[in-house]
């Protein structure tokens, strides 16, 4: 296996902006398990949740614990989903950010709180009911990208060094065959290695 469990949380901002990147995605939608799972290295204040591919898991993250039930509601994955992996260059070699690609409207709609009587009263609500509407179309074909975790492939693992794309692609590929594992060992490996002579 050359591909590791990464961060449980999304790099900031800042690592971000310094690192070249790539985007690599599904062809067609994956059909997803997403629920809480125990973990050890889970964050204090945060739930763990795990996401499997026939039944292989492919992804988990730490979300706060208050927003776990809100999270799970929402049903993002009742349907078959894309997924995406954005793959930097960073760490011990390649970082990728899995994502769930879902439908626009699909998560805005199961964010949405429910009509009260007197939202009818509110200036400007019935052109925002209208325009709600008619923009069903157009707003189906945006995708956000739900995160579902860090992947981190080694320097000395990669496969096509030569090409970012195609090592994204095969992390990828990876991920969905499930061939991923425990980063803290590799690690300590990586750290304790003595230098070739």
């Amino acid at each position: 296996m050359t591909l590791y469990f990464g961060d449980m949380l999304p790099p900031s901002p800042e690592d971000e902006s310094r690192r070249e990147h790539v985007l690599v995605g599904t062809a067609s939608p994956l059909k997803l398990d997403v629920h809480p799972i125990r973990h050890h290295l889970t964050p204090n204040g945060t739930v763990c949740i795990g996401t499997f591919h026939q039944e292989r898991p492919i992804g988990r993250c730490a979300i706060p614990a208050e927003s776990v039930k809100d999270f799970l509601q929402m049903d993002l994955f009742e349907k078959p989903v894309a997924l995406a992996l954005n793959v930097r260059k960073g760490g011990p070699g390649l970082e990728g950010s899995l994502l769930a690609l879902v439908p626009m409207d699909h998560a805005a709609r199961a964010g949405r709180e429910p009509d009260e009587p007197w939202k009818a009263s509110v200036p400007g609500s019935a052109y925002d009911a209208e325009a709600g509407s008619s923009g069903g179309d157009s707003s189906s074909t945006q995708l956000v990208g739900i995160f579902l975790g860090e992947v981190v492939r080694f320097e000395g693992d990669r496969r096509e060094p030569a090409s970012l794309l195609r090592e994204a692609a095969d992390m990828l590929a990876c991920v969905i065959r499930g061939q991923v594992a425990s980063v803290g060992g590799r690690v300590i490996q990586h750290l304790t290695a003595r230098p070739e002579d």
